[in-house]
């Protein structure tokens, strides 16, 4: 009924051990199949990125199907005052937004990179203190004056109409020692201060009491302007000046607004033609659209005023994607009229 083993050799393994490496060998298995998995993944989720890339230069590519330049006006005229490039997306292109796209040019002024823009700017002096002279003898030679000149436009949230004060510092370098005085800013943009001898300060002005009864070099004229609508006034901005300086003015530097002209383009920008003769906010570019393309070949790699006949420059338009159509800008040898459209 029962078969009884009596041979040592033949027996199996039983007990904990046998247990244990049973599991030791699953754990193994899952881990290595996990590793497996994991891998497939990602090799799966790169492909599929790397193809989309791979799509999107090819689709997401931006045309080129006109290249005019705008001769200047004027006599014997001999440089361009306008680059107009018209652009429509590549058969079958997704949406491009030109906003994000880069224009990398090379012509005879260098390389330089243009990013998009839909509104001008020019830095200006927003605060300004003139150069100031030294005086050794404010008792019989009489008051300095100094102007202070804020333009408004310069600044953002603030004009001539907020409620502010202008803060006028004078610093003593052999004493070592400020004196500040102030006045109400006002909406004309200039504010004059009278810095004097101490012995002749009237205590009623806002004339600026000197420590000594001179200011010379290296003494340091501080001029802030203050926003007091608030509840706690609000620094808008500062300038320094150093008495004696031959430099000209100390300028506190800001941007105003320029008109939307192709001229006010800097060298490293370029803009979107809007049939409302401003410039496009937001050029969307499709396959059924197109914009002209707007640059100032009075800047940057275009030598400076200076890119005119005969002159070549080439530029590379590089979409969001990536994806970069080449173009090659040749003028003519010769112009014939101001004002006129030559194909480039």
């Amino acid at each position: 009924m029962f078969e009884f083993i009596t041979n040592t050799e033949e027996r199996g393994q039983v007990g904990i051990g046998t247990l244990i490496v049973f599991i030791a060998m699953v754990l193994v298995a899952a881990i290595a199949a996990g590793v497996l998995i994991n891998t497939a993944g990602f090799l799966q989720t790169q492909a599929e990125a790397t193809g989309q890339d791979s799509t999107d230069l090819v689709s997401e590519r931006i045309d080129v199907t006109s290249e005019v330049g705008i001769v200047e006006t004027g006599q014997d005229p001999s440089a361009l005052d306008e680059i107009r490039l018209t652009v429509s997306g590549a058969a079958g292109a997704d949406d491009i937004n030109l906003a994000d796209t880069t224009l990398q040019a090379v012509g005879p002024g260098g390389q330089s990179n243009l990013v998009f823009t839909d509104q001008p700017t020019s830095d200006v002096a927003a605060l300004s203190i003139p150069q100031v002279d030294e005086e050794s003898d404010l008792t019989n030679n009489g008051p300095v004056t100094v102007s202070v000149s804020t333009n408004y436009d310069a600044f953002d949230s603030f004009d001539s109409t907020t409620a502010q004060r202008v803060e006028f510092s004078l610093t003593d370098d052999s004493e070592g020692s400020t004196v500040t005085t102030e006045q109400t800013g006002d909406d004309s943009g200039n504010t004059d201060f009278n810095i004097v001898d101490q012995s002749t300060a009237d205590s009623a002005s806002t004339d600026l009491a000197a420590p000594t009864s001179e200011i010379v070099n290296p003494d340091e004229i501080t001029v802030t302007i203050y926003d007091t609508s608030g509840a706690e006034d609000e620094e808008i901005g500062t300038v320094t000046q150093t008495v004696g300086a031959q430099d000209g003015p100390a300028e506190l530097t800001g941007t105003v607004d320029d008109a939307a002209t192709v001229q006010n383009l800097d060298g490293d920008e370029f803009a979107i033609d809007d049939p409302d003769g401003d410039f496009e906010s937001s050029p969307v570019l499709n396959s059924e659209n197109q914009y002209t393309i707007l640059i100032n070949p009075s800047a940057g790699a275009f030598n400076e005023g200076t890119f005119g006949e005969g002159n070549t420059a080439t530029l590379d338009i590089v979409s969001p994607a990536g994806a970069t159509t080449t173009v090659e800008l040749r003028a003519p040898d010769l112009f014939s009229e101001g004002g006129a459209a030559v194909q480039l």
